[in-house]
């Protein structure tokens, strides 16, 4: 997980708290261009109808890249694209009033719209807080989510990073406008938003995130904007507008347990070493607290912990060693009772699971792929034994964006533990350049794991044994995508026992078709389709192969 990114889930029903719906903010999303003429004539007067009911709803603008020239959307392509496309938008002015309100050129809506859609009760009151670092380079936002009625469907909340006034001397486009409001510099921590949970009434989120700005013409201008949005219907369930005030603890004694790490996704030792954040969300400062930790429901064992933390604070506690059986699938429980030694007002954040499998075997050779990012110099990795060995290491790399690819030889049958390190604290994907790294068994092309997103370190376990040869393709057809990651183009090697028809869809993690090619019929024997992907932004995606009436999945990750 991104360091800098956490994000919580609490779930329980307390009494003493009164459930009902809550005041809806509507939100109007609008997109504009300093380059088209009828935004200029539309723009002032919704901007104006926004300063009179700044209670009733509130606006993120988004600039497109047509029909002109216009910076703002050259600032942030990706996100303002991505919105654009959600919505379906292909002209401008269009303005989108909570998600499927309305949709449509702006002379269709004006202030009865809003007040129609404000007379709506909402199931959530949302609280956001944001302040910049003392240097002004960093914004900090913090999201309390809190339902009030009981809400089942499937739904994300977004963060909207805007700059609420920009102000030209002399136009930057061609429609004569000088002054852009809300206007939208980040979607954090992504695009993509954050999936939500199911929520009954009193249940709560706190999403955290931080962003290193980056265009900004006045820092102190900025602000975020939050909302929540269904996925069947794009209906916007709520929104707010952040302030400097800090957030109102909904507890006096509510201790979180936020992360659990220093888990690989693979075990083969039997033994873990779990690293645990506790954050305290109550209003009262957390000075003790109970942790009680077992895999697969084995012997537990406790941890007891002191200190002082006020309210979302949080520490990393280093949990003793535990030993278990290892099974096919695993599972690490750790909870929480006794805080402040008096007990918890929120119980349902006090257990979390993490679930990891048993290590996968391995022949005699791995490959290792390593996508460097814009700081090259701080990644190292190195390959231990189950004695603590270190029996292979590499790096640190000079190039920035760089594709390094090595086969190294694992000839003692043994556990083995791969760890990759970011001195810069910062993993290697995504605020310092898209890198990535995988590691396979170079015999099978059988992915061991990949990654990218951490903090100072990730990891995985590996066996060198009797070779499994674990994969999801069929014994039908021999199949790989090669190399992965990649950094431009990458190849789909097969071998067809008969005449079969060949295609690939290339998904985002939307599920949004990104890009297509059918081959046709191609003739029994190896091949080798190439994928030219120098035209697809960075990420992670999903390459469907489809063999005949047969589909294989692969996870692909892109750099740049």
């Amino acid at each position: 997980m991104k360091k800098h990114i956490y994000f919580i889930t609490l779930f329980l029903i307390i009494s003493g708290f009164t459930f009902g719906q809550s005041q809806r903010l509507v939100l109007l999303e609008h997109f504009t261009q300093a380059s088209c003429g009828p935004c200029a004539t539309y723009n002032p007067a919704i901007n104006t109808m926004l300063n009179q009911n700044p209670d009733k709803f509130t606006a993120v603008m988004y600039h497109t890249s047509w029909p002109g020239y216009d910076p703002m959307y050259n600032h942030n392509t990706i996100d303002n694209g991505a919105r654009t496309t959600y919505y379906g938008v292909n002209s401008v002015p269009n303005s989108v009033l909570d998600g499927n309100v309305y949709n449509g050129h702006p002379n269709g809506w004006n202030i009865s719209t809003v007040n129609n859609r404000y007379a709506v009760p909402s199931p959530f009151d949302i609280q956001i807080h944001h302040e910049l670092s003392p240097d002004q380079s960093i914004i900090y936002t913090n999201m309390l989510i809190h339902a009030t009625e009981d809400a089942s469907f499937d739904m994300k909340a977004y963060l909207a990073v805007i700059e609420k006034h920009i102000h030209f001397n002399n136009p930057p486009g061609s429609n004569g406008e000088t002054d852009f409001y809300n206007v939208l510099k980040k979607l954090v921590p992504t695009k993509s938003g954050i999936i939500l949970p199911a929520f009954e009434a009193d249940d709560y989120m706190i999403i955290q995130t931080e962003w290193e700005h980056q265009n900004v013409y006045e820092e102190d201008e900025l602000a975020t904007i939050g909302f929540i949005q269904r996925t069947n219907n794009k209906e916007i369930q709520q929104a707010a507008n952040s302030s400097t005030n800090a957030l109102t603890p909904l507890h006096a004694n509510d201790a979180e347990i936020l992360e659990i790490n220093n888990i690989s996704v693979y075990n083969c030792l039997g033994v873990l070493h779990p690293v645990v954040t506790i954050r305290n969300n109550g209003s009262e400062n957390l000075t003790s607290l109970s942790l009680h930790y077992s895999v697969n429901g084995g012997d537990e064992m406790t941890h007891q912990w002191t200190g002082n933390l006020g309210f979302l604070d949080k520490e990393e506690i280093q949990l003793d060693e535990i030993s278990f059986e290892i099974l096919d699938e695993n599972t690490l429980e750790v909870s929480s009772d006794a805080t402040n030694g008096i007990g918890d007002d929120y119980v349902k954040n006090d257990v979390l699971l993490h679930n990891f499998a048993e290590a996968i075997h391995t022949s005699d050779q791995i490959r290792l792929v390593i996508i460097t990012d814009q700081a090259p110099e701080e990644t190292t990795w190195e390959v231990i034994n189950s004695t603590g060995e270190v029996i292979l290491s590499g790096g640190p790399y000079t190039d920035p964006g760089t594709l390094h690819q090595e086969y190294y030889d694992v000839p003692v049958a043994d556990c083995y533990k791969f760890i990759i390190y970011d001195s810069g604290n910062n993993g290697l994907c995504c605020e310092n350049g898209t890198g990535a790294w995988g590691l396979y068994d170079a015999d099978g092309n059988v992915e061991l794991a990949t990654g990218g997103i951490f903090a100072n370190r990730d990891s995985v376990n590996f066996e060198r044994g009797g070779f499994t040869g674990i994969t999801q393709k069929s014994v039908n057809h021999e199949i790989s995508v090669f190399p992965n990651p990649t950094n431009h183009s990458t190849n789909i090697s097969l071998t067809l026992k008969k005449d079969e028809s060949i295609r690939y869809s290339l998904f985002n993690l939307l599920g949004e078709t990104i890009k297509t090619y059918d081959y046709g019929i191609l003739k029994p024997g190896n091949s080798n389709l190439p994928i030219n992907l120098a035209e697809i932004n960075p990420g992670v995606y999903y390459l469907n192969i489809s063999i005949g009436n047969a589909v294989y999945t692969e996870k692909l990750i892109l750099s740049k």
